[in-house]
């Protein structure tokens, strides 16, 4: 019976933001610090071997996490009359293999990119693999869910796959596999308007109350944020643009900085 709580999607349309800004969100955020120091810190990135064991684990949970939780909503789907959840589907579905929602696409882009080594999206999927994994774990709607206290393998899911999502473009980023630099934002740019093109055709061809990329209502309608909590569906998709491009800015800012402090030894 245990074993069935744990690898279900029961519970997880239940208070999907009910704990933001309260201490399960708190504990979650400030763990998520601490580990992310404690890893940036002592893994000795000069030394192959432990980039290797850390780079092939990451991936293999990240696949393994994604792949594991689409198991566990098709066995749903087809063995419950009644739908577990939202989440349950069949196999031939969108979800089953990449996702609309921008950290689900990272969830398989990310490792994609590191293991064929695809250059030219490297710009946009390590920038944007960290400021998706990020806004989650600054307010994790859907992510902590239900009862906290009630850990089940889609929750353990996907708080990993979130932290990891911020984890991973940082840690090949420190071992010199990757420097995001300016004169290639153009990278960032097509991959922005192509994983928007993609959102876009999931909400209105797909699934209409899907909300991917929360491009069609304000999900935030209502809720702790200021300012946002007030926007109407449809202007609100401006400002959220406008928050993103900010936060890419961020980004290479932070970029530069870490470049010029640490800059290519010849």
């Amino acid at each position: 019976m245990l074993l069935t709580k744990f690898f279900s999607s029961e519970g997880m349309d239940l208070l999907p933001d009910a704990y933001i800004f309260k201490l399960p969100h708190f504990i979650y955020l400030f763990s998520c610090i601490i580990i992310l120091f404690i890893l940036m810190r002592f893994l000795n990135t000069n030394n192959p071997k432990v980039n290797k064991i850390v780079i092939i684990s990451s991936i293999i949970l990240l696949l393994g996490l994604k792949y594991g939780g689409e198991a566990i909503f098709i066995y749903e789907w087809y063995h419950f009359p009644v739908p577990v959840s939202s989440y349950s589907h069949p196999f031939f579905d969108f979800r089953t293999f990449i996702s609309f929602q921008i950290c689900g696409i990272n969830n398989v882009l990310l490792p994609l990119v590191i293991i064929f080594n695809i250059k030219p999206m490297k710009d946009f999927v390590y920038s944007s693999s960290f400021i998706g994994g990020l806004a989650v774990l600054l307010y994790p709607a859907g992510v902590l869910y239900g009862d906290p206290l009630v850990i089940t393998f889609p929750m353990i899911r996907t708080l990993t796959v979130h932290f990891l999502l911020v984890f991973l473009p940082l840690y090949m980023m420190k071992t010199g596999d990757f420097r995001l630099e300016k004169s290639r934002w153009k990278n960032v740019l097509y991959g922005v308007i192509i994983v928007i093109a993609w959102a876009l055709f999931g909400n209105i061809f797909v699934d209409k109350a899907a909300n991917n990329m929360f491009l069609m209502e304000n999900p935030f309608f209502g809720g702790p944020i200021p300012f946002l909590n007030i926007l109407p569906d449809g202007i609100h998709a401006a400002f959220l643009i406008l928050l993103v491009f900010l936060g890419y800015l961020l980004v290479y800012y932070l970029a530069g900085i870490y470049n010029k402090k640490y800059p290519i030894k010849p």
